[in-house]
């Protein structure tokens, strides 16, 4: 909620700070939740304790609020502050993660954690290269390291962690089998692929090289199509069912998708689209696909039976939204910036709403017979 309004308030960091919000604390929060929840429910592992499992989410939220607020303010101390925490709540994932892995009786889904904990390596070198930004530290290599730093954070960070979920979780949303295709070495693969695509991106950007940088986003694309083919086919029943999340669902991964060969373009071009293309990725890509997933997660995790199970579906499906979502994508896409505020608020609001009527409504619960 948060981003879309400082997109509205007057601040200093133009689009730097709604985007953060909405990368660093709400995706990066979810990651964190969603990555623990969906390991230790494959693996059949038992759950981390819930003093590790808090000192990593608090992390996490102070560390999001301490950089924002540090970078608004422009004191350096509350800035590293933060990326020290949000680092910590990093290194304290991936133990986690590691942990739940080593614990599993069930190897099928070693695959996805792996692939959250390169994902988490990734991110730690990110919000290192945050830091040495803010700090000032990056001297004549300033633009350099911010390209780099924006690469390994979007792509290998919470893109690696939604990749890696996507071939399991696209079967549970629709209600179907996993596709056959989704093999442990094939995900394996996927995963090799979008991280090596996303160290040249980065490499390239460090090294002043255009060519390179947009050379590992097209590889990283190649990868996104390589990864969509381990994924379950949804029939028509599946799509009636699911409703406006599934689609949501397909159309976050097609924005990921195009707006990732968009900023191979930029490069090879030297347009000055980049912020735009990164705004829609955000918003149209790894936000939707964030709100398609809870969508579904949040009823299941309310639980109380079939009956409100059904309930809790209906209330999170919205057609609205979807449409909100889009507008506001297109909007940044093409910096007609009222329109962005407007259709991005007013998503912001519809998912609010029926995310407070999810945990209001006490409805029936079946009890055991």
């Amino acid at each position: 909620m948060a981003a879309p309004v400082t997109a509205v308030l007057p601040h200093d960091t133009g689009t730097w700070l709604p985007l953060h919000l909405l990368l660093v604390g709400a995706l990066l929060s979810a990651i964190s939740g969603a990555t623990q929840l969906l390991a230790v429910t494959w693996s059949s592992s038992p759950a981390p304790a819930d003093g590790i499992v808090a000192a990593q989410r608090w992390s996490v939220v102070l560390g999001a609020l301490g950089v924002a607020t540090g970078r608004e303010v422009d004191l350096d101390a509350v800035t590293g502050a933060g990326a020290l925490l949000l680092g910590i709540g990093l290194v304290l994932l991936g133990a986690i993660l590691l942990g739940i892995r080593r614990r599993s009786s069930v190897d099928r889904f070693h695959p996805a954690i792996e692939t959250y904990v390169v994902a988490v390596g990734f991110g730690v070198v990110g919000i290192a290269m945050g830091a040495a930004i803010a700090a000032g530290a990056a001297g004549d290599w300033w633009g350099r390291l911010r390209a780099a730093h924006l690469a390994v954070n979007v792509l290998g960070l919470v893109g690696l962690v939604v990749a890696g979920t996507l071939p399991y979780f696209v079967a549970t949303q629709a209600r179907v089998k996993m596709s056959r295709r989704a093999r442990p070495a094939r995900v394996r693969a996927g995963t090799a692929v979008l991280a090596g695509a996303t160290v040249l991106a980065a490499g390239g950007h460090l090294l002043d090289r255009p060519g390179i940088a947009a050379a590992g986003l097209l590889g990283y694309a190649a990868g996104l199509v390589a990864v969509a083919t381990t994924l379950p086919v949804p029939g028509r029943r599946q799509f009636r069912w699911a409703g406006p999340r599934l689609v949501q669902l397909g159309v976050g991964g097609l924005w990921w998708l195009a707006m990732v060969v968009a900023l191979a373009v930029v490069r090879l071009t030297d347009a000055t689209t980049e912020g735009r293309v990164l705004a829609a990725l955000a918003v149209g890509g790894f936000a939707q696909i964030l709100v398609a997933s809870l969508a579904y997660l949040g009823p299941v995790l309310r639980g109380g039976g079939h009956q409100r199970l059904t309930a809790g579906f209906a209330t999170t499906a919205s057609w609205p939204g979807l449409a909100l979502a889009n507008v506001a994508a297109v909007a940044l896409l093409v910096d007609w910036r009222t329109a962005a505020v407007v259709a991005a608020g007013l998503w912001a609001l519809d998912t609010g709403w029926r995310g407070v009527r999810l945990l209001t409504d006490h409805g029936s619960v079946e009890r055991p017979r």
